[in-house]
């Protein structure tokens, strides 16, 4: 759970404002030093297409959720900021809120700085329909933490639909205005079940407008789908896939099956992977049929973006962080060409890769 390391750090909602409010300050009164700060170097794609990423966002109700959509395309690699927003000080509020949420607010000015070798609402490769994954963060994790994944993913092929959930994630962007989250309570079971049930929700409304969204409407294939997160948002994509059956598997990046005190481990008849980081794997994988890899010297954070932008190794473990990026990306890859595109492809092999029974 990606909230819970270091969780006496962030309990209570004042103090985290107080410095949030003092860093953005900070932040822009730099002016253009912040566009120019350390940038972080997050790997490029490795797949054979250019990449491109547009932003949408769906309603329901008074609850706004932005999307981030990754898609392949045939447009040469561009420079894109990392942080997609409208203003240099919404990149900054979200950044500085992001990087004290996850325990490095020194990342703040890289987040903000760093660019992304990809093109913004470039037009879609040409060719059939793009299978689709869904991709949702973990709890108190802004979607574009993950970016080094999913431009991974979308430059082998696939649509990526990033869904930020609105209230727990740190800070977002709607209609032009930064909403900043309320820090989660992981500790509380009922609030654990209430984020679960809105997180489904929220994806159940992606999964009911896909047919609207940018590049997904017109160029994916909703009936080759799979569902992915990190820490809760595997959680999440486990539980989705179980009233889902569009969603033909569901891959899990260092989650439990399920949470303390929430709801039991739904059951499902389709394929679920949990890609573990470091040598245990929660008890809630027990009662499973997944299939599950660990990934040694790796921590909870790896296979996202922040070892890249630096984050002690209780959370980002001691692996090369390119490395990790690498074998995280490979092995989710792998998974998906199987379960998605039909093609059996291998596993990849690595010595830090340890494959457990279910």
């Amino acid at each position: 759970m990606a909230w819970l390391h270091r969780r006496g750090r962030a309990t209570g909602k004042q103090p985290i404002r107080r410095r949030t409010i003092a860093a953005v300050a900070v932040l822009l009164l730099a002016g253009a030093t912040w566009i120019t700060g350390p940038a972080a170097a997050v790997p490029a794609p490795s797949g054979p297409h250019p990449v491109a990423r547009t932003e949408a966002a769906l309603t329901a109700g008074a609850r706004t959720i932005p999307l981030s959509i990754w898609y392949p395309t045939t447009t040469k690699p561009g420079a894109a900021p990392y942080i997609p927003a409208s203003s240099l000080a919404a990149a900054a509020q979200m950044a500085s809120k992001a990087a004290l949420w996850l325990h490095t607010p020194a990342a703040a000015p890289a987040m903000s700085a760093t660019v992304l070798p990809i093109s913004v609402d470039a037009p879609v490769a040409e060719g059939g329909l793009l299978p689709v994954v869904i991709w949702s963060p973990a709890l108190g994790t802004p979607r574009w933490i993950a970016s080094g994944l999913l431009m991974e993913l979308a430059s082998r092929g696939y649509v990526v639909v990033a869904i930020d959930h609105t209230g727990e994630s740190p800070a977002v962007e709607v209609g032009g205005r930064v909403q900043v989250g309320n820090p989660p309570d992981a500790a509380d079971h009922a609030f654990m079940q209430a984020a679960l049930d809105m997180r489904i929700r929220d994806t159940r409304l992606v999964l009911s407008q896909l047919h609207t969204l940018p590049v997904v409407g017109a160029r994916g294939d909703l009936d080759r789908m799979a569902m992915a997160g990190h820490s809760y948002g595997g959680q999440t994509a486990m539980a989705t896939m179980a009233v889902e059956p569009r969603i033909r598997t569901s891959l899990v990046l260092d989650g439990p099956a399920v949470w303390d005190g929430v709801e039991a481990a739904p059951d499902t008849d389709r394929p679920v992977l949990l890609l573990a980081m470091g040598a245990m794997v929660h008890a809630s994988w027990t009662a499973t049929d997944a299939s599950i890899v660990t990934l040694e010297g790796a921590g909870h954070y790896t296979g996202t973006d922040m070892p890249t932008f630096g984050c002690a190794t209780d959370l980002c473990g001691t692996i090369d962080p390119n490395r990790g990026a690498a074998i995280t990306s490979a092995v989710m890859a792998a998974w998906l060409s199987g379960h998605l595109l039909g093609v059996d492809a291998a596993m990849p092999e690595d010595p830090a890769l340890r494959w457990r029974a279910g």
